[in-house]
């Protein structure tokens, strides 16, 4: 009877497995076809305002605004933090602008050009076999997975440049000539209906309700993502810079293990371009020991106290004592121990001030016995003490001299490394490598980005899949629209059928309630906008005002690593990613409804009134 249980519950649980691979399968490719809908849709509703571009001022106009936002974003990428920087801003924008202008201007032209030689129902079945082609090359699905290595390289090259082509066309080239034909629509009798028809009159009031919903439902999920993704974002700027604060920008070490001669070796990594410091370290293992007889297990790095500033941050770190307390004495006739720098946490957990002893341990290098090496006890002076938002380092980290390490690991005058320094941390894997290529065999060289590797790959899937469950609210609110059109449509069957009846064609009728739904998308996209940026700018108030309301600790520094307060980094890139989806999702929600109504058969619409 056991036993049969026993395989009744291993049936439940394959089945259970197979159940659930099943549901995130349809799950993604339910996720694939929407997306494909609606940008497919979106590029069909923005043919439709291309065509009504009539005057150059207006194509130019909006044509400089793209390319604006597009040099913004490009400088953004290619120098991040540039945005925030005045005069690194006032020098690169000129330049990019300038390429940005060229790109936007040839891409309007051949969108232009495409126009006149492709309908409607060609680009629009061509834009959803780009998008299914790209994505089908760029994952690859099957059978495009079933090939090697070499070739789903291939495929994923040539799929990610198909999807590339396929948003530099729309986003440069199509969408500011559907603004400007937005823009031009103005004044028209397409542009007077569809504004009628969102201002409802009183009998009319639900649509209107509707209307400002959909409108606050795209609000709410543009706001919402800007505000999240800047505080991850603000999360993420603030561990890497503690974490980058700690362990420089990049170090060099040799293949064969602890080298001398590193004089030289720092001499040429100095003399390599981008590299603003440098300064050799030694790492041993150990235990340290308090007055009351507590063990802690440590990590004890050797540095040089005199370049050490110029490379980390520990000495703007120190809350007490001075890097200075490790240098050996200037007379060298008075003996005292060597001094050691240890973390806040540490120093609580032992009861230690700066001038206690402290006792350190290694576990190899004592006098033999019968059971092997004896651990051999090292006395240090605590020369200082620092603070850090990482309470891993303020635990397990100590530093103390070169020499001091050196003896306390009798290795000799070697180190095991040196930490650089760049003037820029974001070029700091190139720089890097230029190094590496500089020096030669045996050495080698760790980014910053390496020593972390999964923690930073953690917060990117975080901020990903936030990315992906936020949007889902603007996906409803994209839904809304397609409602609220369509009951509007059904409520102004008997004006369409008149409009047709005085001539109207299909075209114009689409038209009236693709205004409709890019004015909505706009309005919501743009009050979302100034919401998000507005809110993630006074985080910090709105987190007191809260605290004193509910009397509540929001951010205990104990659990969020001595972060008390949100952090917050707005990304401009991240910004213009939210905006095209947002509008995209907008206007692709306006096909169904406006093609609905510009098939409205007259007769039958009036045949009742």
């Amino acid at each position: 009877m056991g036993e049969a249980a026993t395989r009744i519950w291993e049936w439940a649980g394959a089945a259970g497995g197979s159940l659930a691979l099943a549901f995130i399968v349809l799950l993604a490719a339910a996720l694939g076809a929407l997306t494909a809908m609606f940008v497919g849709a979106a590029v069909v509703v923005l043919e439709r305002f291309a065509r009504q571009a009539r005057r150059l001022r207006s194509a130019l106009a909006v044509g400089a605004g793209f390319a604006l936002a597009a040099a913004l974003v490009a400088i953004d990428v290619a120098v991040p933090g540039a945005l925030a920087d005045r005069a690194e801003l006032a020098r690169t924008l000129p330049a990019s602008f300038a390429g940005a202008a060229a790109v936007v201007a040839l891409a309007m032209a051949v969108s232009w050009l495409g126009l006149r030689h492709i309908g409607p129902r060609a680009l629009g079945i061509a834009a959803l076999v780009a998008i299914a082609a790209g994505v089908a090359l760029a994952v690859p699905l099957p059978p495009l997975a079933w090939f090697g290595l070499a070739e789903r390289e291939l495929f994923g090259a040539v799929g990610r440049g198909l999807l590339g082509a396929l948003v530099a066309g729309v986003g440069l080239g199509l969408a500011p000539l559907g603004a400007a034909g937005l823009l031009d629509a103005r004044g028209s009798a397409e542009w007077f209906i569809a504004v009628r028809y969102l201002v409802a009159k009183r009998r009319q009031t639900f649509i209107s309700v509707i209307t400002s919903i959909c409108v606050a439902g795209v609000a709410a999920g543009v706001w919402l993502i800007i505000t999240v993704l800047s505080v991850m974002n603000g999360f993420e700027r603030t561990w890497r810079d503690e974490i980058i604060g700690h362990r420089a920008h990049f170090t060099v070490q040799s293949g064969l293990g602890p080298f001398g001669d590193y004089e030289k070796v720092l001499e040429h990594v100095l003399a390599a371009p981008g590299v603003a410091a440098a300064s050799p370290y030694v790492q041993a293992e150990g235990m340290v020991r308090g007055e009351g007889g507590e063990i802690v297990g440590v990590r004890v790095q050797g540095i040089d106290p005199s370049r050490i500033g110029e490379v980390t941050d520990l000495r703007h770190d120190l809350m007490a004592g001075s890097l200075d307390g490790l240098l050996p004495a200037v007379d060298g006739k008075s003996k005292r121990d060597p001094g050691i720098v240890i973390g806040d946490q540490l120093a609580n957990a032992l009861g230690l001030h700066v001038g206690d002893a402290l006792l350190v341990v290694s576990p190899f290098g004592g006098p033999p016995t019968p059971l092997g090496p004896a651990p051999r006890l090292s006395r240090f002076q605590v020369a200082g003490i620092f603070r850090s938002t990482l309470f891993q380092y303020e635990e397990v980290v100590t530093y103390v001299s070169l020499a001091a390490a050196q003896d306390f690991r009798r290795s000799g005058d070697v180190v095991d490394g040196i930490e650089v320094r760049t003037t820029d941390f974001y070029r700091s894997a190139r720089i890097a490598a230029s190094v590496q290529q500089q020096l030669g065999f045996p050495f080698f060289t760790r980014d910053w980005k390496e020593f972390f590797p999964a923690f930073f790959q953690a917060l990117k899937t975080e901020r990903i899949m936030m990315f992906v469950l936020l949007t889902m609210i603007m996906v409803v609110a994209a839904f809304a629209i397609v409602v609220t059109l369509v009951m509007m449509i059904m409520e102004k069957s008997g004006d369409i059928a008149i409009l047709k009846a005085m001539g109207a064609r299909d075209a114009a009728i689409e038209r009236i309630f693709a205004i409709e739904g890019a004015l909505i998308g706009l309005v919501g996209t743009a009050i979302g906008v100034v919401a998000g940026i507005a809110v993630t700018t006074r985080l910090d108030w709105i987190q007191r005002q809260v605290e004193a309301v509910t009397g509540i600790d929001a951010l205990p520094a104990s659990v969020y690593q001595g972060i008390s307060q949100l952090p917050a980094e707005l990304d401009f890139v991240q910004i213009a990613v939210v905006v095209a989806i947002a509008m995209s999702l907008a206007l692709g929600g306006t096909l169904i409804p406006s093609r609905q109504g510009a098939r409205l058969d007259p007769v039958e619409a009036l045949r009742y009134e």
